[in-house]
């Protein structure tokens, strides 16, 4: 993991936790008590990348619809969540932290299929202020932040080769606006609906070689492409608590990156002797996850 890249990650943490810290001072004041959720989910995460079919360095994804490779797998996960009601308006924070081992089913640059693990670690977070309007509907604003750590384990194609693994950290920061509602279903039970629309900024992938070839580490610039999140919210009060169950549908795109040209200490290089220098993409890839999550306000 590079320099560059540590100082970047810590650069934008510290602006998230700035930003964090005096939304969350600014809703302190002249508010009702802070409502606080903490809890467990699981994540049915789906996620596949697709090219061209040539294998070549085309920056065009117009025909990238030939799939490459999948990671698909239950991740489970914490959740914490901060609201806070004012006489107008509302503030809430939101973050969640899932990570397991999942199933990586890809092939090697030669197209020859390969299947091992990965390991996933995910956190998202994000920060809303909305306003309350008549019968419990709730439009809000917003920014977040989201982390991907992807680790492609070492493993062997359908031959019987072995293939190197690689390590990536997605990171990009979003803009977020959705709209909730909550109805009363009984005198302990209400159920609602929250849809959410993001879009990616400055979103950018890291590359670690883990040794293969020489390589040093890359990076590349993701195409910040939109997503959506729906969620159908139950709350059931019993005698203490709010314990709140929430399904929940998630779509996330990202558009295919720069070429980058690969190094060997800051050389050009050309590892499979082809005649060509090395370089670099990341596909465009879609995420279609469903969740759940089990909440608990005190």
């Amino acid at each position: 993991m590079t320099l560059e890249y540590n100082n970047g990650v810590q650069k934008q943490f510290l602006q998230l936790v700035a930003g964090l810290v005096g939304l969350l001072a600014f809703s302190g004041v002249v508010a009702e008590p802070a409502e606080y959720q903490l809890g467990i989910g699981l994540l049915n995460f789906e996620y596949t990348e697709y090219g061209d079919g040539t294998n070549t360095y085309n920056i065009d994804e117009s025909d990238d619809n030939v799939f490459l490779d999948a990671e698909t797998g239950l991740i489970p996960g914490i959740i914490f969540k901060r609201k806070q009601y004012h006489a107008t308006f509302f503030t809430e924070l939101e973050t969640t932290l899932h990570g397991n081992r999942i199933n990586y089913d890809g092939q090697t640059q030669d197209g020859v299929p390969v299947k091992t693990d990965s390991i996933a670690i995910i956190f998202d977070g994000n920060i809303k202020i909305g306003t309350k309007l008549a019968g419990k509907h709730e439009p809000y604003l917003g920014m977040g932040y989201r982390y991907w750590y992807r680790h492609i384990q070492n493993g062997r194609d359908n031959t019987g080769r072995a293939v190197a693994g690689l390590l990536e950290h997605y990171r990009w920061f979003y803009w977020l606006a959705g709209y909730a509602a909550d109805f009363r279903a009984s005198d302990t039970v209400s159920v609602g609906y929250d849809f959410r629309y993001t879009k990616m900024m400055n979103a950018k992938m890291d590359i670690d070689f883990l040794g293969f070839c020489g390589y040093d580490d890359g990076q590349v610039n993701l195409g910040n492409e939109s997503g959506a999140r729906i969620s159908l919210p139950v709350k059931i009060k019993t005698t203490k608590h709010v314990v709140t169950v929430t399904p929940y549908y998630e779509m996330i795109d990202i558009g295919k990156s720069n070429i980058i040209s690969l190094t060997r200490n800051g050389n050009l290089v050309d590892c499979d002797l082809d005649g060509f220098f090395d370089g670099a993409l990341e596909p465009r890839s879609e995420t279609r996850n469903i969740g759940i999550e089990f909440t608990w306000l005190w």
